[in-house]
């Protein structure tokens, strides 16, 4: 995945997966593994192996854990990047509009505990780091075809950096005894999930309106709708 797009092993995602099915993130998460996984297990000298890289919190990991790199959802938050929709009109009924989220990730770099140097332990964690923060700006925008259903039907966009250092340092705060890594973190979006409520719906049907006058014994006149 050397370009700015991201394939699965399959190809393009075709299938029977609802489009904004509740799986989204789920498939999100799959997608962006799919992108690490290529870049830092494949060529010559691969840098983990793909068993090495997960989606686990920092949280996750303990003193026997071989897991290198962590790709964590930590939170999900509303998409604000577009105008609200109008509900669906299909077959006499009304369906309400998509839920449009953004999913935020926090990639993780941990330590390779079989190494003897603790040098030589960090500057691998920081080689391992710029070439997974390359690897998701070179797919930073997918195109709709490579997209999972389950996400939606449009382009994704990969954005770095949506939390300042103030905001990350809280996050790995509620990590309990977990020391700080090597980390960035990402917005993903749009991710689009159907609402399941259809409510009957009925068209108004153009009428025809006639207007009529009347006029009582005193003389006065009305009109009156028929």
């Amino acid at each position: 995945m050397s370009g700015r797009t991201a394939v699965r092993a399959g190809g393009e995602y075709r299938g029977a997966c609802l489009m904004g099915s509740p799986s989204a993130f789920r498939d999100l998460t799959t997608l962006l593994l799919d992108v690490l996984q290529a870049r830092l297990t494949g060529g010559d000298e691969p840098l983990v192996e793909e068993h090495q890289v997960k989606p686990l919190s920092p949280a996750a990991m303990d003193d026997d854990s071989n897991v290198r790199v962590g790709l964590y959802l930590h939170s999900v938050s509303t998409d604000t990047g577009r105008a609200s929709e109008s509900p669906e009109i299909d077959d006499g009924h009304k369906t309400r509009p998509p839920l449009r989220l953004e999913a935020h990730y926090l990639l993780t770099v941990f330590p390779d505990t079989t190494l003897e140097e603790a040098v030589n332990s960090v500057l691998d964690q920081q080689l391992i780091l710029g070439t997974a923060m390359q690897a998701l700006y070179d797919n930073s925008v997918i195109e709709p075809e490579n997209v999972p259903p389950s996400v939606g039907d449009g382009q994704l966009t990969i954005t770095h950096g949506d939390l300042d250092e103030i905001d990350v340092l809280d996050l790995w705060g509620s990590f309990t005894d977990v020391p700080k890594q090597p980390c960035a973190t990402y917005r993903v979006g749009p991710i689009l999930i159907d609402s399941t409520v259809r409510t009957p719906f009925e068209r108004v049907s153009d009428r025809d309106l006639r207007l009529s006058r009347t006029e009582d014994p005193d003389g006065a006149t009305s009109d009156e709708i028929e």
